[in-house]
């Protein structure tokens, strides 16, 4: 059988006819209209898969078949890179940010999310495997030198998917704010009102951690030392064995984001919903979403009672008090990082110093596992007591409200930001 190879120079698939090659051609990247492929024996036409030995018939026939001129097309699709070689080789298992399945490489993965209309889809491509290694941003359509350069420009670039009201593609808007409200608790802290909610993109090999995680919880059910330990608690190892005792907590953070448009007092003006991470080190809230959370960034504070780790709460009024914001309106170097900083409509105000008044907070997946109750203080600790995976504290004596601290980067991922105003 005739082995006919795909004439695009970057494409190494093989048809057993012309015709078939021609319709790969045409229903691939290989189609879009630019200047063509060049190598250094001969000139390809991307819009019907012609080659030529020389560039003036290549202009020829452009001008000919196709009645374009050459010195009118875009040059050839800019490819980026963004990881390392040793940094794509050490990728191994992926997994879905939206349901949790996991893949054996992250072609596979951007495939799945074109299966639901509910996944974020980070290719533009539903079957973006076809012979060549570049891959398109579904948001940018900026070309990216592999699948893995793909999903790290995803991550820096387009972060944060906005949900709206009566929207469901993603998430419901209403279970989101529903579920914020009812956690607001704090009598002597008057929450305004919620003004908008994103989703976090957590890469594939970020959340392919956090199953691991998971899984390892699951299995440690089955020890029969965590068995004898856990006969008063079967419903908490029920709990671990079925989803590693997953709950939804809030975590506030330190936010430096600067405006990336002209701000007046009271008014937005060229409002751009662009969510690019910035580079500022010490905006906290950039960087967990870039890189999720790290321990040893965590700094130890007075008010942290459980030592060095990870600290959330059920209650959204006490994490609030964690959030601080320190970017000043006035100031325009450097461009938007993050939504934590965009101006959300007329209504939005602000203070006499030119600092906004509303805030942004972070709404995580945890995974506790078997945590450790307690109504005391361990400012020295650095893990959970052995046969724990948590520390959980309990209100009472100085503690008003509860906290939950993990002490593992893996048993938390951030899930959605929530932008709020309150009265303090």
């Amino acid at each position: 059988m005739a082995s006919i190879k795909c004439r695009h120079p970057s494409c190494r698939a093989t048809f057993p006819s012309m015709a078939m090659m021609l319709q790969h051609y045409t229903e691939d990247s290989h189609s879009s209209l630019t200047q063509g492929s060049t190598t250094s024996d001969h000139h390809t036409c991307d819009k019907c898969a012609r080659f030529f030995y020389s560039l003036d018939a290549l202009k020829n026939h452009l001008r000919s078949f196709h009645l374009l001129d050459y010195d009118d097309l875009p040059k050839v699709h800019e490819v980026s890179t963004a990881l390392t070689y040793e940094q794509i080789c050490s990728i191994k298992d992926v997994a879905c940010n939206d349901c949790g399945k996991t893949f054996k490489d992250m072609d596979a993965l951007h495939q799945h999310q074109w299966a639901s209309s509910k996944h974020v889809k980070v290719s533009a491509m539903q079957n973006p495997n076809r012979g060549t290694a570049r891959r398109q941003c579904s948001q940018c359509y900026s070309w990216h030198a592999s699948a893995a350069d793909l999903e790290q420009h995803f991550v820096e670039t387009h972060p944060l998917i906005e949900l709206k009201p009566g929207d469901h593609d993603y998430a419901k808007w209403e279970d989101v704010e529903s579920r914020f409200k009812a956690a607001w608790i704090k009598p002597e802290i008057q929450l305004h009102k919620v003004c908008r909610i994103f989703k976090v993109y957590n890469p594939g090999w970020r959340r392919q951690r956090f199953e691991s995680h998971r899984k390892e919880l699951k299995r440690q059910m089955s020890e029969p030392s965590m068995v004898k330990n856990m006969r008063k608690e079967l419903e908490l190892k029920n709990d671990i064995s079925n989803d590693g005792n997953e709950l939804r907590r809030y975590h506030g953070t330190t936010v430096k984001c600067r405006l990336g448009r002209t701000v007046q007092r009271g008014k937005a003006q060229d409002t751009d919903d662009t969510c690019r991470l910035c580079t500022e080190s010490t905006c906290s809230l950039c960087r967990i979403i870039e890189t999720g959370f790290m321990t040893n960034k965590c700094r130890l504070e007075r008010y942290q009672r459980y030592g060095k780790g990870i600290y959330t709460s059920q209650c959204s009024s006490k994490a609030s008090e964690y959030v601080r914001y320190n970017a000043s309106v006035r100031e325009t170097g450097g461009f938007l990082a993050c939504l934590s900083a965009v101006c959300l409509s007329d209504e939005i105000s602000f203070s006499s110093s030119g600092k906004n008044t509303y805030k942004v907070m972070l709404i995580c997946k945890v995974l506790a596992g078997r945590p450790y109750k307690t109504t005391g203080k361990d400012k020295h600790r650095r893990q959970a007591p052995k046969g724990y995976h948590s520390v959980q504290g309990i209100p009472g004596e100085d503690l008003n409200y509860d906290e939950l601290v993990v002490y593992d980067d893996d048993a938390i991922i951030p899930d959605y930001i929530i932008l709020y105003t309150s009265s303090g």
